[in-house]
């Protein structure tokens, strides 16, 4: 097991990561990562947020609770329009460079007519929920033998949990349990800081303001 899990979440009382790896985000922004991970309570992602695929611009950090879990699978997939505006880039770029006051625009297209078509291979990470709902996480497709094998680990760890399995209570204890306010005010503490899910949240809240 490892204590490391993606974007710095805490972990939730008695919540131990058993999963967890790094991937290049994709093949052009490969200086950019993927992190995931799967605990005993849930899975686990952050991913960049970018300007185009390349600038970042911040981390989107995400969690699933591992019963609402179907499965987790890697797939490759071709963006066709992608490459049909690399190729259309490039050849307006060879077209400018032979135009003395456009020719840096025209190294510009096809410097990004390139990138389009080195990166219209795509590689995800998709988690699939017991609704039939897909998430999916870009990976690039250099990492294709590491994500099949990240999927089909994490699917095998969900697949040998019991239904409904959980390391630890429902919720961490509430430290002012008998003061309704402070109880209020953590409850929201916790789910801000991912450590219950939102049904979890609800469940408690409501508890709570049933003994008001």
């Amino acid at each position: 097991m490892t204590t490391r899990v993606p974007g710095g979440v805490a972990l939730a009382p008695d919540e131990a990561t058993l999963i967890s790896d790094r991937f290049m985000y994709s093949t052009v922004a490969f200086y950019l990562h993927t992190e995931l991970s799967l605990t005993d309570r849930r899975f686990i992602a952050a991913r960049p947020s970018t300007i185009l695929g390349l600038i970042p611009v911040g981390t989107s950090r995400s969690s699933y609770p591992i019963e609402n879990i179907a499965g987790v699978s890697a797939g490759t997939r071709f963006d066709i329009l992608g490459i049909i505006f690399g190729a259309f880039a490039i050849l307006v770029g060879l077209a400018a460079l032979v135009v003395p006051d456009v020719q840096v625009l025209g190294i510009v297209l096809i410097l990004s007519g390139l990138a389009f078509i080195i990166g219209a291979p795509k590689q995800f990470i998709e988690v699939m929920n017991s609704g039939g709902g897909t998430i999916r996480f870009p990976v690039s497709v250099f990492e294709r033998g590491r994500s099949l094998e990240f999927a089909s680990h994490v699917s095998e760890a969900i697949a040998r949990a019991p239904k409904g399995y959980r390391s630890g209570p429902d919720t961490p204890p509430l430290r002012n349990a008998e003061d309704p306010t402070g109880a209020l005010r953590q409850l929201e503490e916790l789910k801000n800081q991912e450590l219950i899910t939102e049904a979890e949240y609800t469940a408690k809240r409501r508890d709570i303001l049933d003994r008001l």
